[in-house]
């Protein structure tokens, strides 16, 4: 399909209202099963740092403030809101009618208790806390009235207040059950916890209270759906066949080749859901030989064909990408598209620039071999295919390329102690100061480990900036230097290729690409 993130974007919304017109009347007792892709880490908010968790929070907790897949602010938990003139205080407006799923009240002292609970390190928060940035200090001013404060003026707060990792716990939960929290989540959400069985499945069911649905999803009050299964299927074969058998209405990470086939076929929807921010990409090591040197981190970026690893990795169901951002991302720089086209003659011609001679077909300077070494998570259907594809493009130009597939524990550790060249992954975000976690000094996803105080300079810049315009020019600066010294290799845009039965309408999702199922309808 030749079309961009933005065509994604455009597509995808275009064909929820085509399928909300031909919606068929709704079977109110009607229970949904859904063939999910990954295990489940936790249920609480605040600890996980899986991006494929994200979907099933936004259907238990509710945000302070919805996002729209277009990045618009509207009003959730939070009635309204405006921001002091300096940028270091964000008041809110509660509504005064939301319950938790426990019975207790929704209230200012509720948003106070969830920052604090972000905020203490026993709690061990992930990106939750990294959402919150600067803005770490929650006072009650009136009884649904809350001031969020923060240390230094944080444009992009507002809008990552409105990404699942940030929906509100109930307080007396948080208490209640601690350490076990995540087993037993109750938010304020269209959908309530059932039941969780471990690698097998997550149940949630109506929320019958619920009456405060964002105004763009197109449906008031409670869900249609009575109840939703998440059936956890990792094998993605296995996935298409419960889907096909009807066995489930929707499916998420549908693989490539299946994708091209079955959006062709009348009795599905295709919902191609843009997860914005970084794309897949992979972070390149700068202190470790041989991709400290700059000359081999620009000569990888040439080497590359980004839409032939695409094309072996998912059956070129997904577009590839060329940029440190997604395209509908605010601050996208679409001139960098063009900075590191596919020459693997440019590639061999850097690394002699760079002081580099080939010697029985590989690369070697001060009498060491250039050999890089590539991680995956073993347990990933789709990181492996793209490190061996990536492996494959290395090898033809003659740099030894050897491909680790790692358990996420010795994954996560080789790459914080730098002990590998270059790793596939992903990372999701709503605003461009997503990047300074990956490229800022002392960051815990600085897996590239490089540092550079003009970078440092120019995201505290970024974050600091009220004026719209003016942080476009300062994030192009920032994403120009980034892609000139080549710690960062763009791979293909982050999508998930969500199919559904057609009788499943009303599917949508929030921006950053979180599946809400909250005004969905299941026909008979």
């Amino acid at each position: 399909m030749n079309t961009g993130l933005r065509g994604w974007v455009l597509a995808g919304l275009s064909m929820l209202a085509i399928s909300g017109a031909q919606a068929q009347a709704p079977n109110k007792n009607a229970k949904l099963t859904v063939g999910w892709a990954e295990p489940i880490d936790t249920l609480n908010p605040a600890t996980t740092g899986a991006r494929n968790q994200g979907p099933l929070l936004v259907n238990i907790f509710d945000t302070l403030v919805w996002l729209t897949p277009d990045f618009k602010v509207e009003p959730l938990l939070a009635a309204k809101w405006s921001v002091s003139a300096d940028g270091l205080t964000y008041s809110f407006t509660l509504r005064e009618d939301v319950k938790f799923h426990d019975g207790t009240g929704f209230d200012a002292e509720s948003v106070v208790e969830n920052i604090k609970y972000i905020t203490n390190k026993d709690t061990a928060a992930k990106v939750s806390i990294a959402l919150l940035g600067p803005c770490k200090e929650a006072v009650a001013t009136a009884k649904y009235t809350v001031d969020i404060k923060c240390a230094t003026p944080y444009a992009p707060l507002l809008r990552q207040l409105g990404v699942p990792y940030l929906g509100m716990q109930s307080p007396a939960a948080i208490v209640k059950y601690g350490k076990d929290l995540g087993l037993n989540p109750i938010g304020t959400g269209p959908y309530s916890f059932i039941s969780y069985e471990p690698n097998q499945s997550l149940v949630v069911k109506r929320n019958e209270a619920y009456n405060w649905n964002p105004a763009s999803v197109g449906h008031k009050g409670p869900p249609n759906i009575a109840e939703v299964k998440f059936q956890i299927v990792t094998n993605p074969q296995a996935r298409v066949s419960q889907f096909q058998a009807g066995q489930s209405q929707m499916m998420q990470q549908t693989p490539g080749v299946h994708w091209n086939a079955m959006q062709k076929m009348d009795r599905f929807t295709a919902i191609p859901v843009p997860i914005t921010g970084l794309g897949i990409f992979a972070p390149v090591n700068a202190k470790k030989f041989p991709t400290d040197d700059v000359a081999v981190r620009r000569a990888i970026q040439y080497a590359i064909d980004k839409k032939g690893v695409v094309q072996l990795a998912e059956a070129g169901a997904i577009q590839p990408s060329l940029t440190p951002l997604q395209p509908s991302m605010f601050g996208y720089d679409k001139s960098l598209e063009t900075m590191y086209p596919y020459d693997p003659a440019k590639a061999e011609a850097t690394l002699k620039e760079g002081g580099w001679t080939k010697k029985d077909g590989f690369w070697e300077k001060d009498g060491k071999r250039l050999s890089l070494t590539l991680t995956a998570i073993s347990t990933s259907t789709s990181y492996p295919l793209l490190a061996q594809a990536i492996q494959n493009y290395l090898q033809k130009v003659g740099m030894e390329a050897n491909v680790q597939l790692l358990a996420s524990p010795a994954w996560l550790a080789a790459n914080i102690n730098g002990d590998m060249s270059l790793t596939p992954l992903q990372y999701i975000g709503v605003d461009p100061d997503a990047l300074s976690g990956w490229f800022t000094a002392g960051q815990y996803f600085n897996w590239s480990h490089y540092s550079n105080p003009k970078l440092d300079a120019l995201f505290k810049q970024g974050r600091e900036e009220g004026d719209a315009t003016k942080r476009v020019a300062i994030y192009q600066e920032l994403q120009k230097l980034l892609m000139d010294e080549a710690v960062m290799l763009p791979i293909r845009q982050n999508v998930d290729l969500v199919m559904t039965s057609k009788k499943l309408t009303g599917v949508t999702y929030s921006g950053g690409g979180f599946e809400y199922l909250g005004a969905a309808s299941l026909a008979d």
